[in-house]
């Protein structure tokens, strides 16, 4: 799992909107999105597959390609039930319900509760629960644990770098560096719309000690 972090207002939220297609050309200065190609049945290649340029495709084909964006602000749909919530942004054909559930059993009592009436936190809880229950390849999430109790934060972010696999990946962003580095395994700092730093978790740390005079 990769965590961006920096201050508020440092530009991850416009990064992961841009990657996803869905922030405007006028935000950003340039770049390139490149994806790899969804993974072919049967056994793995045993050389390098050749990325794809995806730069210029809509937010459409990059969803449609396995690229999904979950915003800030418990992005769920409120006059639906925490189940419905949960169906709709699973994958069609599957009941992951289930396992998402044993993953934050507190969202088991609210199962026929509109999410409208859940608390901020909860309702942030469930999109991340409906995340991950969707079908995606790269996984875009712009502060998962705003709003959520401190206790069930580690839970989320364990959650989430479990979610990892070869062929799944999963970037946050958060501006409290030590809460997305604990389990990240690749850091990068953005400050000002740039990135200042890439590295290690233990780097990053160390890195902003000393921009601190620590």
């Amino acid at each position: 799992m990769t965590a961006l972090v920096g201050p508020n207002g440092a530009g991850k939220s416009t990064l992961l909107g841009w990657c996803a297609g869905a922030a405007s050309t006028g935000t950003t200065a340039g770049g390139r999105l490149e994806l790899a190609p969804a993974p072919a049945t049967g056994p793995p290649a045993r050389r390098a597959v050749p990325l794809a340029d995806a730069t210029s495709w809509s937010a459409t084909r990059r969803a449609a390609s396995g690229l999904r964006l979950v915003p800030s602000g418990a992005n769920v749909f409120a006059n639906l039930t925490v189940a419905e919530n949960l169906r709709v942004g699973g994958e069609p054909g599957r009941d992951d319900a289930g396992a998402v559930l044993d993953l934050f059993p507190e969202l088991k009592p609210h199962l026929r509760q509109r999410a409208a009436t859940l608390s901020g936190g909860q309702r942030q809880l469930l999109a991340v629960a409906c995340a991950l229950g969707g079908r995606w390849r790269v996984l875009l999430v712009d502060e998962p644990v705003q709003g959520i109790a401190p206790a069930l934060s580690d839970r989320v972010y364990a959650a989430l770098a479990a979610a990892v696999a070869p062929d799944r990946a999963v970037l946050v962003a958060d501006p409290v560096t030590h809460r997305a580095t604990k389990v990240a395994d690749f850091v990068w700092r953005l400050e000002r719309g740039r990135i200042v730093f890439a590295g290690e978790p233990t780097e990053v740390a160390r890195d902003t000690a000393a921009d601190h005079g620590l």
